[in-house]
């Protein structure tokens, strides 16, 4: 054993512990540290005084508890709320990690001096209630993990972590508010835009968020539009304080005049306005990415990110909303349809499953209904014409079609009576659009005729929309017709494949085929187009179309089941048309995309004349 190096670490060890006992002891407790060591609440404060060694470096002040902090020096300013608010609720639940009484730095000689807090390096001082609490913070201790306070009229020192003088502002810009815009909450009603050619006004109510564009022309503004508009500006951020001189020369920043300007009011008064440089000229040369901007209620000029703007450049149309018909979809609890020669209603059952009540009661394709009121809710138009007193030339004083969304009230007396929660009026198709209007508008929209197309016009259209129900052991022959050849393919009990006519090769063993075949037993619609054996030619039914003609079996008299697919080019969403025969009847449907994907691989491309 080496004796010397044993004997220096026990050495080194014994001078560790004295430092402890004669050093750290003198900062040890006597007795249990008080639970807080101040006894305010932070909701009381109401004003807030930081000096940096002997200076005065802000002073912040919010009027009543529960309102805004702003600087009442060195500037007239919006502070951080949440940096303000985190620091007085920190202190406020501060409990000592170490108390030093008075009597023990007289007893060991020691002068508050050596602790940092003869020229403290920060004085905050609190106003609360009508009393004042000042702390001040010293040297941070040896280990750096706390800091030196003292609380005014009070000789003992206490030891805090050290986090709440590293959160004191070290320059009054550290608590500047950085937002553009005040924090949510403020009591506004109405947003101006003003600008050369592009100004509009919104009015709102933030409760309900609703808006209505009431300049230059009165309508409805796009709520997701106008939302997305606030909080754009409200998550914006300030990327430099450029002055605070309320008498700066405006024009050097492209601010005399402003090109635009965004106001926030409260009826007619004016709360809050931002002012901007839009020209790239007038940006900063050293720093093309942000632009001038001007918070009018502060005078001070400050930069944003140009992207911001750009995003704010938009004229009343970009802000309008273009919907036809608002509503939520789950307060529908019956559409009637009313047309010209069909009319028929739909209604929602308590298990939420929909029935067609009129004119023959059946069952109604709950999906079908729901994709329905989903096109309705997002439907835009174009305006064709604002204020229009004759609607007779658009097809629209006896409108071809209309669509009446309504849901049941109950009155104080137990009486239940509809209530109209939307309604959307079609007129006369011209070219590729359609004519439309709402009941409580003067204006005149115009549709795409393709998404009107989509809109149920007839009770048969919300059917159920399964075409037909088989398993794959029912198969016994699929018969293919393709580009004027054809082919009989023949399966065993096995699910074993052969050719039974025509030409070319299928493996016996065909686990693809077999998948297909099983998608085509519960082949359901996309959409039912329309029916009749007379609309062949009108979806592209014409010539040697292709065909798949199945064989089933399943004990008693063998069926067929068959479905034709029609040219392509008719459908205006682009899905194949394919069409059957249903009870007796021709209906022509939208094919399933994925599944005709499949049959074109499993099915028609083997037929192809190159093989």
């Amino acid at each position: 054993m080496n004796w010397k190096s044993t004997w220096i670490l026990l050495g080194l060890a014994a001078g560790l512990f004295a430092f402890i006992v004669l050093v750290e002891r003198n900062v040890a407790t006597t007795d249990a540290p008080p639970t807080r060591l101040l006894s305010f609440k932070a909701n009381q404060v109401t004003n807030i005084q930081l000096r940096l060694t002997n200076q005065l470096m802000l002073r912040i002040d919010r009027p009543k508890a529960g309102a805004l902090w702003n600087y009442s020096f060195p500037i007239n300013y919006p502070a951080k709320v949440y940096a303000v608010e985190w620091l007085i609720q920190a202190l406020e639940e501060a409990v000592p990690v170490t108390l030093i009484q008075k009597q023990e730095l007289t007893d060991a000689k020691r002068t508050i001096a050596e602790f940092g807090l003869d020229v403290p390096q920060a004085t905050l001082t609190l106003q609360h209630e009508g009393e004042r609490t000042e702390i001040m913070f010293g040297s941070k201790t040896p280990v750096g993990d706390g800091v030196y306070v003292q609380v005014m009229n009070q000789p003992d020192i206490y030891v805090l972590d050290v986090e709440l003088v590293n959160k004191l502002p070290r320059t009054f810009q550290d608590w500047r508010e950085v937002s553009l815009l005040p924090p949510a909450g403020v009591p506004i009603n109405r947003m101006e835009v003003r600008s050369a050619g592009r100004g509009f006004t919104i009015d709102f109510d933030m409760t309900r968020r609703t808006f209505v564009l009431s300049h230059p022309t009165k309508a409805r503004a796009d709520t997701a539009k106008v939302v997305g508009i606030i909080e754009k500006l409200r998550n914006a951020q300030v990327t430099q304080f450029v002055t605070d001189n309320p008498r700066v020369d405006l024009e050097p920043y492209g601010l005399q005049p402003p090109e635009a300007e965004i106001s926030f009011l409260a009826g007619s008064n004016d709360l809050y306005t931002v002012q901007f440089a839009l020209q790239l000229g007038k940006s900063p040369t050293n720093d093309p990415s942000v632009v001038y901007a001007r918070r009018v209620t502060t005078t001070n000029i400050v930069l944003v990110p140009k992207s911001l703007l750009e995003g704010l450049q938009k004229t009343h149309s970009d802000v309008r909303d273009l919907h036809l018909v608002t509503f939520a979809p789950q307060a529908v609890e019956s559409i009637e349809v009313v047309g010209m020669e069909n009319n028929f209603t739909v209604q929602r059952m308590t298990n939420q499953t929909w029935v067609i009540t009129e004119p023959t009661p059946t069952a109604a394709d709950t999906n079908a209904v729901r994709e329905w009121l989903e096109m309705l809710s997002r439907i835009e138009g174009a305006v064709e014409k604002d204020v229009v007193t004759d609607f007779a030339p658009y097809g629209l004083a006896a409108p071809s079609r209309r669509y009446v969304l309504k849901s049941s009230v109950t009155n104080a007396t137990g009486v239940v009576s509809n209530r109209v929660l939307a309604e959307l009026a079609l007129g006369n198709v011209q070219d590729k659009k359609v004519f439309a209007r709402r009941p409580d508008e003067e204006t005149v929209y115009s549709l795409l005729r393709d998404d009107v197309f989509r809109l149920p016009r007839e009770a048969w259209q919300l059917r159920d929309r399964r075409v037909w129900k088989f398993s794959t052991n029912e198969v016994a022959r699929v018969t293919v017709h393709y580009l004027g050849q054809s082919r009989t393919l023949q399966r065993s009990a096995s699910a074993s494949w052969s050719i039974a006519e025509g030409a070319g090769i299928v493996p016996s063993i065909n686990p693809a085929l077999e998948e297909t075949l099983f998608r085509l037993g519960d082949l359901q619609a996309n959409v039912w187009v329309d029916r009749g054996e007379n609309k062949r030619a009108a979806y592209g039914f014409t010539g040697n179309t292709s065909k798949i003609a199945i064989e089933l079996k399943n004990g008693e008299k063998p069926q067929t089941r068959f479905v034709e697919f029609g040219r392509p080019g008719y459908s205006p969403t682009g899905l194949p048309y394919a069409l059957t025969e249903i009870d007796g009847q021709t209906w022509v449907f939208e094919f399933p995309p994925t599944l005709y994907f499949e049959v074109v691989r499993d099915l028609l491309n083997p037929m192809s004349p190159a093989q």
